[in-house]
């Protein structure tokens, strides 16, 4: 049991809902932080910003936590500094340029980016202490992340599939009669 006061069934409830979406949130940002380090350039930066998003929005979902569940997590900026290293440590070149990796990697982002969505939709569905501009900034946010990291994931499909650099098709160019 958290806190120092007896709590109901609902309220574990929703602190197992939040910290199961701040854990997923921790392993998204270190994916960020690989994606970011290994296809920065690949991806014209577009990927550049996203780890400092996903920081903010994990710092939103930590105040929410307090304020909501009465819980304070004081050791995830630790917990994040140690994951981080350790992803550094174990981070393989070779794997991360495989066409595959780089399109798997950007599936999963992508996936986790909609869970990210789902939960701030039913967050603000429930009375959960953001306010209504607090909500509209953290689906913009999510929104324009996923617009980004979906091009990015059919950019990486066509390269993987079709042995492009991915840009042939996005210009209109025909991707197979280029790379022959």
């Amino acid at each position: 049991m958290f806190g120092n006061r007896s709590r109901s069934a609902e309220e574990h409830i929703a602190t197992g809902y939040l910290v199961t979406h701040l854990c997923g949130a921790m392993v998204g940002l270190q994916l960020s932080r690989s994606l970011a380090d290994s296809y920065g350039a690949w991806a014209d930066g577009e990927l550049d910003s996203l780890p400092g998003e996903l920081e903010y929005e994990i710092e939103q979902l930590l105040q929410l936590i307090e304020d909501t569940q009465g819980i304070s997590l004081p050791r995830y900026s630790k917990i994040d500094a140690t994951v981080n290293r350790i992803r550094r440590l174990v981070h393989v070149d070779a794997i991360w340029r495989n066409r595959l990796v780089k399109l798997a990697t950007l599936e999963i982002m992508r996936t986790a980016l909609c869970g990210k969505s789902a939960m701030w939709e039913v967050l603000r569905d429930i009375p959960a202490g953001e306010t209504e501009e607090q909500y509209r900034e953290l689906n913009d946010l999510v929104s324009k992340q996923i617009t980004t990291v979906t091009a990015l994931h059919h950019r990486a499909a066509t390269e993987a599939f079709q042995g492009t650099d991915g840009r042939e098709s996005a210009s209109g160019g025909d991707p197979i009669r280029s790379s022959k």
